[in-house]
């Protein structure tokens, strides 16, 4: 499977340089890397000057879900993934996202990647975890447990099933281009928990605990960042509920669960 990665950027000149290392080090090399350029003044033309490797992408409107919106648009890979600039994906990021995936899509009905005896979810998303840093690993490791934990719990009662994590998350492009015309393509959502929304009743998220990205501490340390991130989290709660309250979203899942198709 041909894979892309897409990271949308605005003035992050300082961590994009050591993303791109991290991602020319993995064992499975994408195929293409995506930098959507959501309005950068820092000089990210001279910095990808040097990484002939990378296709620009300009998106002139910001805003995170805009800017990975468009990045997905221009991708040309089967899989898809997605970090953040400031994300450092560890040597089998591409590979271990990928061969679950793929190992999703070809394992025989009754294998161990399909549980169960009712009907059989499609598998369209893998979702990795975090670990803060690259100063004081282990209270980076233990803050980046809690984070995703916290994050999962409260999107997962939303959702009814695992949410995707962007910095941190591939799925499938055909999947992208049946979620693509739904997802709110405005600043005021969580692209990746608006994303999670358009997970259908017949489709799952795995969450693989043992696929990290080391991300920036600024997620957890900016009281004003800190604030923004949690209005943005209710409103993309309410721009989603406005179509599907969560209690809608459980019974569907439930109900094809247990065979009676919504």
């Amino acid at each position: 499977m041909s894979c892309s990665v897409v990271i949308p950027v605005r003035n992050d000149v300082r961590y994009l340089e050591r993303c791109l290392r991290a991602l020319g080090q993995q064992t499975c090399p994408p195929n293409e890397i995506v930098v959507v350029d959501n309005g950068s003044t820092d000089g990210l033309a001279h910095l990808l000057d040097r990484h002939p490797e990378v296709r620009s992408v300009a998106e002139p409107v910001r805003g995170v879900a805009i800017a990975a919106a468009a990045g997905y648009d221009a991708a040309r890979g089967d899989i898809i993934l997605r970090c953040d600039a400031d994300s450092v994906p560890t040597p089998g990021w591409i590979e271990r996202h990928v061969s679950i995936l793929d190992a999703a899509q070809t394992a025989p009905r009754g294998s161990s990647m399909q549980r169960g005896t009712g009907p059989q979810r499609e598998t369209v998303a893998v979702s990795g975890i975090a670990r803060f840093g690259p100063r004081h690993p282990e209270l980076g490791r233990l803050t980046g447990a809690a984070y995703i934990t916290a994050y999962r719990l409260v999107a997962g009662t939303a959702l009814g099933h695992w949410a995707l994590w962007g910095s941190n998350v591939a799925f499938r492009r055909e999947w992208w281009e049946q979620a693509s015309p739904h997802v709110h393509r405005t600043p005021r959502v969580h692209d990746d928990f608006d994303l999670s929304f358009r997970v259908q009743p017949h489709q799952r998220v795995v969450m693989d605990p043992h696929n990290v990205a080391v991300v920036s501490w600024r997620a957890v340390v900016s009281p004003a960042r800190i604030r923004r991130q949690l209005g943005m989290a209710a409103a993309t709660v309410l721009t989603n509920w406005a179509d599907e309250r969560p209690w809608v979203r459980w019974e569907g899942r439930l109900a094809w669960r247990s065979g009676g198709h919504r």
